[in-house]
């Protein structure tokens, strides 16, 4: 769900990434067709996030060395342009269809103004907390607040402190600030928090993308070359016996605490395997029909449990039926989001990227 990137130092392509895009996007929706005992969704989501976090970062990396600034202004109106409109679409889709009766609201039968503005504020991660019932239901844009709130922090951390350091501590300071969210993660179960809330903050999941920043800053897999970190067979091996524990273990404290610090771990090491690799899994991740899934992810994102609500509140079918007849629909909404605002939108990224609102002062990076 982000700005693609490739390698070689220019804004580009890096074509597994659309793969781990289908990949996530496929495991959120079949765990929201009623197969969540069987496909973890938030595991889906988690990839998600540590995909945009070593997205964002690589490419400020290839701002910096190309045109020794980063632009502040450029960065946040190409966030804006990506996220906002296809969001805002949607949203509105389900305002109106909530409007006419053809949803309910989330959690009371009528819509509440503060609530519907947070989903629109990228607040709605919070609104448990503030007492907001009453917002657009079957939008799962919760991880679309956390990211926000990512991108908004993120480069003034970048320019303000991890521009003056070596790669190496300036992605051992963001480790430091994973470590830091977990112990925060920890203290909120230790107060008795609800622990279900700590899988929607963003103070408290927001380490999950910071990781991907990690393995962007230092012996990135994709930028760095021969310097680039390789795993080796057992560590890719290691990661995936990992991977597989996280989900296998179900004591709830241990899924919202530790699971998380577990999951990006294992992440770094298979996300720096498969953008290196020249093998099958990698072919397979960079293939057309992925692409195809990974171009439309994001608004699949978007509507998918939607129109699951919509089909399921006409015609009486549970989850699997329903999602076997929203889903194609949700494909078709994608195909006309990519086409006709994605597309649109992404060339204005990308001359935005090529140098467009370029500060000095401040913004002004050492080149790499």
């Amino acid at each position: 769900m982000s700005d693609d990137g490739r390698a070689s130092g220019t804004p580009g392509h890096i074509a597994p990434l659309d793969g781990i895009r289908a990949v996530a996007v496929a495991i959120v929706m079949l765990s929201h067709a009623g197969l969540e005992r069987i496909v973890p969704g938030g595991l889906g989501v988690s990839a998600f996030f540590f995909l945009s976090g070593y997205l964002i970062t690589t490419l400020m990396r290839v701002e910096q060395t190309r045109t020794a600034a980063v632009s502040l202004r450029g960065f946040y109106a190409r966030r804006v342009l990506r996220i906002v409109p296809p969001m805002w679409i949607t949203l509105t889709i389900g305002l109106v269809l909530t409007l006419a009766g053809v949803i309910e609201a989330v959690n009371q039968p009528g819509l509440s103004a503060p609530a519907v503005a947070a989903q629109y504020l990228f607040l709605n991660n919070y609104t448990d907390s503030f007492g907001w019932n009453g917002g657009i239901a079957s939008m799962p844009i919760w991880s679309l607040a956390v990211e926000e709130h990512y991108y908004l922090a993120f480069p003034l951390l970048y320019i303000g402190v991890l521009r003056k350091l070596s790669p190496a501590r300036a992605a051992l300071l963001c480790a430091g600030l994973c470590a830091v969210v977990l112990l925060v993660r920890g203290g909120h179960a230790l107060a008795g928090d609800p622990l279900d809330q700590l899988y929607y903050w963003s103070h408290t999941r927001i380490d999950s993308i910071l990781a991907g920043s990690c393995l962007a800053l230092y012996r990135n897999p994709v930028l760095d070359g021969t310097a680039a970190w390789r795993p080796r067979r057992r560590e890719v091996a290691g990661a995936l016996l990992l991977l597989a524990a996280t989900l296998v273990i179900r004591d709830e404290l241990f899924r919202q605490t530790l699971r998380y610090s577990l999951q990006s771990l294992a992440f770094f090491v298979l996300f720096a395997a498969v953008l290196q690799s020249r093998g099958l899994v990698a072919r397979l991740l960079a293939a057309a029909p992925m692409k195809r899934v990974g171009d439309y992810s994001y608004s699949l994102y978007l509507s998918h449990l939607l129109l699951l609500a919509v089909v399921m509140q006409l015609t009486g079918l549970g989850r699997g039926a329903g999602a076997a007849i929203a889903y194609p629909l949700s494909f078709g909404y994608a195909a006309l989001m990519f086409h006709y605002v994605d597309r649109p939108l992404a060339r204005v990224r990308r001359a935005l990227h090529r140098g467009g609102y370029r500060w000095r002062g401040t913004a002004r990076c050492a080149a790499a």
